[in-house]
């Protein structure tokens, strides 16, 4: 648990076999920890130094010996503040950015017509462009292999926008599927010979087609027309199965 913990907030291998040998050991010189946790001498300096730099560990001076220790575990809160303030200015400075290049972009400002996202990262994005979009949505096949690849707390944290920005959803499922719910959804189970291997959704002009492999594969359309006609198909297939 400590190791996933630390691991997320940046810490390396042997930077967290460092810090929880000291917690486990306290005070100690650098050949008693390279001793406990068997790493050579030269990454063992250079991982204590990055600890020192994260403001998380410190070191005394006895008999001209350096003894290192950590600071009160409080100080994790800390780091992570100050990793938050980063992140602050960065996202700054990243629209400052799109701003710029956005300036420069002498060619089309029409999107592509047709996009390919790949794994996780694109299910985030279609996800993340949905809330940007902020219109309604609806979704044919909609299944529960999402949570396959994205965690709860990210799913969580996109109902709840949807939510604030009064974003309704229709969804069309198999038996045997557990689509998302939540607030603003409403979900009907349809006939499984209506199903596809795929998912097919809608929002604003654009088209997502989710393909559920190893790793998902996503093709994104951005066209008025065919995405009307993919709303007229599944208005009639909503209320097929609504008698």
């Amino acid at each position: 648990m400590e190791t996933k913990i630390l691991q997320n907030l940046g810490f390396t291998k042997i930077e967290i076999e460092i810090y929880i040998d000291l917690a486990k050991h306290g005070e100690s010189s650098a050949s008693e920890i390279a001793k406990r946790i068997s790493v050579s001498r030269t990454y063992l300096y250079d991982a204590i130094e990055n600890l020192i730099k994260k403001g998380v560990l410190v070191y005394i001076l006895k008999n001209n010996r350096r003894i290192f220790r950590n600071l009160p575990y409080e100080k994790l809160l800390e780091f992570v503040d100050n990793k938050k303030n980063e992140l602050d200015e960065s996202k700054k400075e990243i629209n400052y950015l799109i701003n710029e290049l956005k300036k420069s972009n002498n060619h089309s400002k029409e999107n592509p017509l047709v996009e390919i996202l790949e794994g996780k990262e694109g299910l985030k994005t279609i996800l993340n462009d949905i809330i940007s979009t902020g219109k309604d949505t609806i979704s044919w096949g909609a299944t529960s292999k999402i949570y396959k690849y994205i965690p709860d707390w990210f799913i969580e944290r996109y109902i709840k926008e949807k939510d604030k920005k009064n974003i309704k959803t229709r969804q069309l499922f198999v038996k045997g599927e557990k689509p998302l719910e939540g607030k603003g959804y409403i979900n009907k189970q349809m006939d499984k010979s209506s199903s596809n291997p795929v998912t097919f959704s809608s929002y604003g002009n654009k088209i997502a087609i989710f393909f559920w492999s190893e790793n998902p594969i996503i093709i994104r359309i951005q066209n008025k027309e065919i995405s009307e006609s993919f709303k007229e198909h599944f208005s009639y297939l909503w209320r097929l199965f609504s008698k």
